[in-house]
């Protein structure tokens, strides 16, 4: 059987002793911003505990931070060193980011690359830059002719 208490501490300065009256290691959930004590105390026995505010601070195995949140704000920080790899779907404001990207490839006639071939094949790599370096030149020309397509 397990207890669960829920104890507000928007009110409280400081949480030093909880006393339950249990026979099983309660569940303890702490709300608010006045949270802090060090021991749980359940049917004479106590359980060294350590109640803080959460770490806004996110740091790899090397010590560096690699992601913050500011307190203040209303924001997660990718630090610069960083990269964030996403293994599922990025959706901003209902509209999944890969399907945008592709849209938006195709409006402007950007040719599909392959990541992959490209690392397996580097001369298509370089192709597809020369390509785009091509592309941009006959725009440009067709810019200063009146040419609009």
């Amino acid at each position: 059987m397990t207890n669960t208490y829920t104890i507000d501490t928007s009110n409280i300065s400081s949480l030093n002793n909880i006393t339950l009256n249990t026979t099983t290691i309660p569940t303890i959930t702490l709300t608010g911003s006045g949270a802090s004590g060090t021991y749980l105390t359940s049917s004479g026995t106590t359980y060294s505990t350590a109640w803080a505010q959460p770490n806004n601070n996110f740091v790899s195995n090397n010590g560096k931070a690699v992601m913050t949140i500011p307190a203040d704000k209303q924001e997660v920080v990718l630090e610069k060193d960083a990269t964030l790899n996403v293994k599922g779907n990025v959706v901003i404001n209902g509209v999944d980011l890969e399907e945008r990207l592709k849209t938006i490839e195709t409006v402007l006639n950007i040719p599909q690359r392959d990541v992959t071939m490209e690392a397996k094949y580097p001369k298509l790599a370089e192709l597809y830059k020369q390509y785009m370096r091509e592309l941009e030149k006959y725009k440009t020309w067709d810019r200063v002719k009146g040419e609009n397509e």
